[in-house]
């Protein structure tokens, strides 16, 4: 019959194994813990797939195991080559290194491929943004320049208009001075002081034009420049547009991908978001654009000057053809007052010849002697009888015949008279009607500049 013996357990404060044996051991894994230390086992872990456990595993078994090798000469072996081993299994790589947070040490890691796809993701989104920012602001200053252009557009049309209101000005003026030829005398087309103030009118007009001229072909210009400004902009930011392409293709930004500052605060690069090209086409259309509205500006003050000497020289010319007119009439009134004097001295004189020559031939008496009357006889009784008495004769007939005489002179001098009165009141006739005529003329001159020209109808109208 066997019989069942107990088996004794040794006490848990008695070492069973020898103690080189034990050594042995706790030296192989010092070594591999640290060996796994050196070459960063701890740190090559996935956050997703790939997690090491072997460091917590040895690390929290090192303090049993160390409390085993107290007494022993393995834990000096193991502080005294301890940095050399550090130095010996330190790597000596140069390689590049990501700029991730979660990647520090030296070898990659096992989502090195995702992590890289991520950064590039986000740099090409960011990349996109930039060039988006830079097409829009493009874009911005395109529609600044199309608005110039409208600006400029509408400034050339006022200007064109204030161009056509002096050439309307000059033919008017023309008309004017032809119409003023018209006058029906040589002594009322005899050139006056309206004259010059109108051919001064013409001159300084045509100094107006051209110089209106000249700005018109500015803002024509002007207007080219800022087309060829917009087409570049235009341009750069439909090239800048393309970047939409990427669109579909664009991810979220990474976490620790470094973000690009704004495009406008770093120099052109021609393969960067902001290139030279563009860079050069806003600079340029900055230019246009100033030199634009200087030129507006220029234009609105231009076009202020120029009607205000325009009505100056139109109220000038018109007032000197008023006051001719005016001088005219004044000058008509005095010869119809003239006139009427002449007129009046005529009829007094051919009075007076009526009454002298009915003296004239009552002096001469009748043409038949058997109409004279007995009183009148030089044979009558009493003068036959006054000549037997005396030897001198009467002197009756010597006095009719002087009395005749010198009617017949005044006669004679009245008729002259009465030709030269006549003469000259055909003259005051002939100058009072050429007088009201050239007053007619310059007054319709004075309605037609009133009718046809209107200078301040035009008006420049500030944007």
């Amino acid at each position: 019959m066997i019989m069942k013996q107990s088996v004794q357990s040794a006490p848990p404060a008695v070492v069973v194994g020898s103690k080189g044996w034990r050594d042995a051991t706790v030296r192989s894994i010092l070594r591999a813990d640290d060996l796994m230390r050196q070459t960063h086992v701890d740190q090559l872990h996935s956050s997703t797939r790939y997690r090491s456990h072997s460091v917590g595993t040895f690390t929290h078994r090192l303090p049993h195991l160390m409390a085993y090798s107290e007494n022993s000469s393995v834990g000096k072996d193991h502080s005294e080559t301890d940095s050399e081993k550090k130095e010996e299994f330190r790597p000596k790589s140069t390689g590049s290194m990501l700029t991730s947070g979660n990647t520090s040490g030296p070898f990659p890691l096992p989502v090195l491929r995702d992590q890289t796809a991520v950064v590039s993701t986000g740099m090409v989104g960011e990349y996109m943004r930039a060039v988006r920012e830079v097409e829009a602001h493009l874009r911005r200053q395109a529609g600044r320049v199309t608005q110039e252009d409208t600006r400029v557009e509408h400034q050339r049309e006022r200007l064109e208009k204030l161009l056509r209101s002096l050439r309307k000005a000059l033919l008017v003026n023309q008309q004017s001075a032809d119409g003023r030829t018209f006058r029906p005398a040589m002594t009322e087309t005899i050139r006056d002081g309206a004259d010059y103030l109108l051919q001064n009118e013409r001159r300084g007009l045509n100094v107006l034009k051209q110089e209106l001229e000249s700005m018109l072909r500015k803002t024509l210009t002007q207007q080219q420049v800022l087309a060829e400004s917009s087409k570049q902009l235009l341009d750069c930011a439909f090239e800048r547009s393309r970047v939409t392409d990427l669109l579909p293709q664009h991810g979220s930004l990474s976490a620790g991908v470094k973000t690009y500052p704004s495009p406008f605060s770093l120099k052109p690069d021609p393969t960067g978001p902001f290139t030279p090209e563009c860079k050069q086409a806003l600079d340029s259309s900055s230019t246009v654009l100033r030199k634009s509205q200087q030129l507006r500006e220029n234009i609105s003050q231009v076009m202020k000057d120029v009607i205000k000497k325009q009505t100056d020289m139109h109220h000038s010319a018109s007032k000197a053809l008023q006051k001719k007119i005016t001088e005219t009439i004044n000058l008509e009134q005095h010869l119809t007052l003239s006139s009427a004097a002449t007129r009046q001295a005529i009829y007094r004189k051919q009075r007076q010849m009526q009454c002298a020559g009915y003296s004239l031939g009552r002096a001469m008496g009748p043409v038949c002697s058997a109409d004279l009357f007995c009183r009148e006889r030089l044979s009558r009784p009493m003068t036959q009888l006054y000549g037997r008495h005396s030897s001198a004769g009467l002197p009756e007939s010597d006095l009719i015949t002087q009395g005749s005489t010198m009617l017949q002179k005044h006669l004679e001098s009245s008729g002259k008279e009465i030709a030269e009165l006549q003469f000259a009141h055909q003259q005051l006739e002939d100058d009072m009607y050429e007088k009201r005529a050239a007053a007619s003329v310059d007054s319709a001159v004075v309605r037609l500049r009133r009718r046809l020209v209107r200078p301040q109808s035009v008006r420049p109208v500030t944007s």
